[in-house]
């Protein structure tokens, strides 16, 4: 995996264990991925989207499901064993930055709530 995460573009491409760390770029959040059935992708977004914000989210990208982890939003894909990783990759990447956008809009309605 850490090969195709290169090849296609990722950077700070590392291994610890059996979890790869990438980025989609120098200033991206970093992602994981971990061998489960396949790979599974996750990154986390340090905000807290409401459950109609995901739902309608995941609507729109239903490659992709949000789920609330450890207080944050976690973007999860899971890519098949056997499928094509390059076009894998790329939905990926494209799910990571839907994601990424969303979250500064999920951020800025909280803004008054949280008196930010």
């Amino acid at each position: 995996m850490e090969e195709a995460l290169v090849a296609v573009g990722f950077v700070g491409v590392e291994r610890e264990g059996a979890v790869v760390f990438a980025r989609d770029g120098a200033e991206a959040p970093e992602f994981t991925v971990e061998v489960a059935g396949g790979w599974r992708f996750a990154l986390r977004f340090p905000v807290r989207a409401t459950e109609a914000e995901r739902e309608a989210w995941m609507r729109a990208h239903p490659a992709g499901r949000l789920d609330i982890f450890e207080g944050e939003t976690r973007l999860v894909m899971v890519l098949p064993e056997g499928a094509d990783v390059a076009a894998g990759l790329d939905l990926w990447r494209g799910l990571a930055r839907a994601g990424s956008a969303a979250a500064v809009v999920w951020r800025r309605r909280q803004k008054p709530v949280y008196g930010m």
